[in-house]
This record gives structure tokens, C-alpha cells and sequence, in this order.
């Protein structure tokens, strides 16, 4: 069983720095909308910015869309590429900046760019309900925590304290549901006990009881 590995993966963080503009250098500007598959603006999205060479790229990540999606950054010249997160709400960085988002180009002749940059597919929603296993009464105060399973890159994790949660769709989803006095929870499937992921299509909506043991 790779249990053991998934849940290593959880020490594996991604992280984005918010870089101030440097004043010496030219600056540009991308002025846009964030979407997700269909269409539908995603609000309050981080905005990160790439600038990619050959073999490299450097990432910076901070300015967040409006409320209806829309997002107006000061941006380097030399950046190239473009692209949103929004982890909390299921749409999660693949942590692969060379070729995610939108490439754009930008000069001192042309120094603004409008862009509509798609955030990824509709997420997946669980609904949890957290219960002691001895005494099945609601355990109030627990974190979920989500991690993605990637072929294509590091596993990323997200962590929350709400019994509604959103996942990215079509991907595997290690599950685990954590509360002080009480042995960790994995989901697991009973009919892929030795597979503990879940997979959920983009916009489907699953309801799924997490049975806590005391200590």
C-alpha cells in the first residue's frame, strides 16, 4: 500500500513570494479576467507572474482578482506567462509555471497585455461529517486536510476547517481528517482498500462520513 508514501508527500510545500517591482527596471502592465472552464469568473484569485527562460523560470505570486474576477498588475517587462490560483476553493497550482496560464509579450512599444486566464475545471465538492466513532456525536473542532496526487509533479496539499470542502476534479485526492484525541482519518474506499484516494469529476458533489477513534 502507498499510504506511507502519499502521506510523506505532505511535507512537500509550494511556496510563492510576492516580489515588490524594482523601480530601475521597465515596467508593463496585464489586465484581465479569470475564468474557469466555463466561463465563470472565480473571484478574489491570486495572480502569478512568470518570467521563463530556456531551462528556468522565476515565479512571483500576490495581486488578487476583484470580486468579479477581473485583475489589472503591474508586471516586469520581461514577464512572459501568466497564471491563478485560488487553492481554498479547489483550483490549485500545478506547480509547473513554465507552461501553465497564459504566455504574453510584452515591450516598451507595447508594454500592456489583455489576457482571460483560465484557473483550471470546476472543482469537486465534499460535504464531511465528522463524528466520533464511539459515541457518534458531531466532533465540532477538526482540520481536513487534501492532498493531490500528481504524476506530473510534487503532491500539493490544502487545509481547511470547514466540513465543506472543494478538491480539483479528475485527479487523485488523498483525504485525511485530523481532531486533538483522536486517531487520524484517511478516506478509503471499501471496494479499493488498498488505493486510499478518492476521484471526483469536475462539479460533483460527494457527502462522505469521517468515523474518528479516540485515542
Amino acid at each position: 500500500m502507498r499510504l506511507t508514501s502519499f502521506v510523506a508527500c505532505l511535507m512537500i510545500v509550494s511556496t510563492c513570494a510576492a516580489q515588490a517591482p524594482d523601480p530601475d527596471q521597465p515596467q508593463g502592465r496585464i489586465i484581465g479576467l479569470v475564468v474557469n472552464d466555463v466561463n465563470e469568473p472565480i473571484a478574489f484569485a491570486t495572480l502569478c507572474t512568470s518570467i521563463v527562460r530556456t531551462n528556468s523560470a522565476r515565479t512571483s505570486c500576490g495581486p488578487k482578482a476583484d470580486r468579479q474576477g477581473h485583475f489589472d498588475i503591474g508586471v516586469p517587462l520581461d514577464t512572459n506567462r501568466v497564471f491563478a490560483q485560488k487553492p481554498d476553493a479547489g483550483y490549485q497550482d500545478l506547480n509547473r509555471p513554465m507552461e501553465q496560464g497564459v504566455e504574453v509579450k510584452l515591450t516598451e512599444s507595447d508594454p500592456v497585455a489583455h489576457v482571460t486566464v483560465q484557473i483550471g475545471s470546476r472543482p469537486a465538492e465534499i460535504d464531511l461529517r465528522v463524528t466520533d466513532k464511539t459515541t457518534g456525536k458531531p466532533v465540532d473542532s477538526f482540520t481536513v486536510r487534501w492532498m493531490r496526487i500528481d504524476d506530473r509533479g510534487p503532491a500539493m496539499f490544502t487545509e481547511s476547517t470547514k466540513n465543506r470542502v472543494f478538491v480539483p476534479p479528475n485527479v487523485d485526492v488523498l483525504l485525511i481528517v485530523q481532531a486533538r484525541g483522536y486517531e487520524r482519518w484517511f478516506y478509503t474506499d471499501v471496494a479499493l482498500a488498498s488505493r486510499p484516494v478518492i476521484r471526483l469529476s469536475s462539479g460533483e458533489q460527494r457527502t462522505i462520513d469521517a468515523e474518528l477513534e479516540p485515542h
